[in-house]
């Protein structure tokens, strides 16, 4: 796929520096970067969030924030210089030479305009494409980017598509006009595994047709060994390592390289930290017998139930005491309405769920109350979930006084002063707002709310799936941690099972409403029964070579 032989690449970035604020004393965001990408080539800048990758990708593009400002270097695209063309002109270049596919599809897409419009608005600017010969045109490349029944769906709107969908079309867009450069950021990371796999195997079928090069965003290393050509490694705003993939896999030499390598959740690395995640005298804390959720589809003048989508249809688990029991499944297959219905979040169309023999169905709202203490729940996005109005000492003494735990306010405040340093933070930020955190540290935030109430079980929904590799790697050692010292069972639910390979005693394996396979963590990984299961774990992004094992 590389092209090295050629004698000049298709774009060169020589000596990037960006800088924010004021020119007397700038924030240096990207400092004297230079990299290279041939024709037919894939080039991945790996790095975690702040490292400098995505501001450098929207310098290529001219679409800085206002607040930046580029301070030294050049970008050629094919000998130009796309720094010191015209505005208008680089109207010309973005999509036509140039396409760029964001990491969220569903920010990115505007949800007032059909699909089609959206594709079709970049064949008319670009390729000149009008009527009959435009619909043509982005009939054939959704069916390009495989959505089904492209004819029809041309005419529906963003929200009638799922994430991954959604992340296709984007796909078709930037294809739209032929690039001769593709830039995709971070663009699987929102998606299931094997959807992910699907759109990796795209971009790398447009590429062989077309002979695009590419830059490719990311700070999941198993993505990278799939894409790449060459690395290339960014720390704080500066480049410190590049090179082909294979040496970079066989032997990183930068130490943050092998820091990334070394944080990669894993069966070894639990192997080789010696982890015990064998179950020990089962004694269950959680039974779910046939546990159903079902939401009416209502239809009609008279909204008439017509039907139900059974979200959770049927689910039968035993949670033992002090165990990680991961539920693992793609967006749709009930993961979430599953752990909201044990927590009595969502209402239960049957079944039951006892907590240490007391049946939460059962119960009335008041009477649920008093569990609630117990039972508590780690959301995926931990800056939505906590009051941006609220301190942090507000937020985590909310839930005590609320289940009266501490029989006075001083008792309260020194046990806030304890859940933060217990999960890494200093007393002195509880008079610091949410939006003053990194997205690890308010994750600990959440986990520190959630211990403050004295909880049996956690409910860990998505917890590090928007966290960077080091950062995750601190969560789920955190986690691992205040289970051996405070006997806490959790119920976590994921797409990713490096992480549950990692973590887990227990996998519980769900498709379309159901549990389709369940057992110990080993068992699944080594002879998975269900194809489903097997699909999942044939999807996973493999790295070869020395530092996988």
């Amino acid at each position: 796929m590389t092209s090295s032989g050629q004698s000049s690449p298709l774009l060169d970035v020589n000596g990037l520096s960006i800088h924010f604020g004021a020119a007397e004393s700038p924030s240096v965001v990207v400092d004297n970067t230079s990299f290279s990408i041939n024709r037919g080539e894939t080039l991945v800048l790996v790095g975690e969030s702040g490292s400098g990758k995505s501001i450098s990708a929207l310098a290529i593009m001219r679409l800085l924030p206002r607040a930046a400002r580029i301070a030294a270097g050049s970008i050629m695209l094919d000998g130009k210089n796309v720094l010191s063309v015209p505005e208008n002109e680089m109207g010309g270049i973005r999509g036509a030479r140039i396409g760029m596919i964001f990491q969220e599809p569903q920010s990115s897409l505007n949800p007032v305009m059909t699909i089609g419009n959206q594709i079709g608005e970049v064949l008319r600017r670009h390729k000149g494409l009008r009527g009959k010969a435009e619909k043509k045109r982005v009939i054939e490349l959704l069916d390009a980017v495989e959505i089904p029944d492209a004819a029809r769906r041309y005419a529906e709107f963003p929200h009638q598509f799922s994430g991954g969908m959604k992340q296709r079309v984007m796909i078709a867009i930037a294809m739209a006009a032929e690039p001769d450069l593709m830039i995709a950021d971070e663009p699987t990371t929102a998606l299931d595994v094997t959807v992910q796999a699907q759109v990796l195997e795209l971009l790398r079928k447009q590429q062989r047709d077309t002979k695009m090069g590419i830059l490719f965003i990311t700070h999941d290393l198993g993505v990278a060994y799939q894409m790449a050509d060459r690395l290339v490694v960014m720390k704080q705003g500066s480049i410190v390592e590049e090179g082909a993939r294979e040496a970079f896999y066989d032997a990183p030499q930068h130490a943050y390289s092998k820091q990334l390598f070394d944080a990669l959740p894993s069966r070894e690395k639990r192997i080789r930290e010696g982890i015990d995640r064998t179950i020990k005298s089962p004694k269950p804390v959680l039974e779910i017998e046939n546990l159903k959720v079902h939401y009416p589809i209502r239809k009609g003048l008279f909204k008439r139930i017509a039907g139900y989508v059974k979200a959770v249809d049927g689910v039968n688990l035993t949670v033992n005491q002090g165990t990680t029991v991961a539920i693992v499944g793609e967006s749709g297959s009930g993961k979430t309405t599953l752990g909201k219905g044990i927590l009595r979040l969502l209402p239960l169309s049957g079944g039951h769920v006892r907590y240490r023999d007391v049946d939460l169905a059962s119960l009335s709202a008041s009477e649920m109350r008093g569990q609630r203490a117990a039972l508590q729940v780690v959301f995926q996005d931990p800056y939505s979930s906590m009051n941006p109005r609220m301190m942090i000492n507000d937020v985590i003494l909310e839930g005590m006084i609320a289940q009266r735990i501490g029989k006075n306010r001083s008792v309260q405040d020194a046990r806030v002063d304890e859940l933060l340093t217990r999960v890494g933070l200093e007393p002195a930020h509880k008079f610091r707002y949410p939006h003053e955190f990194s997205g690890g540290q308010r994750q600990r935030i959440c986990i520190a709310r959630a211990l403050a109430v004295n909880p049996d079980v956690i409910v860990c929904d998505e917890p590090t799936s928007a966290l960077d590799v080091s950062v995750q790697a601190q969560i789920l050692d955190l986690l691992r941690e205040l289970q051996d010292s405070m006997g806490l069972t959790y119920l976590f639910i994921t797409h990713n099972l490096s992480v549950v390979a990692y973590l887990a005693h227990y996998i519980a394996v769900m498709y379309q409403g159901e549990i389709v396979e369940q057992g110990p963590v080993d068992e699944i990984l080594d002879a998975p029964q269900h194809p489903y299961t097997q699909q999942l774990l044939a999807a996973i992004p493999k790295i070869d070579g020395s530092r996988a094992a």
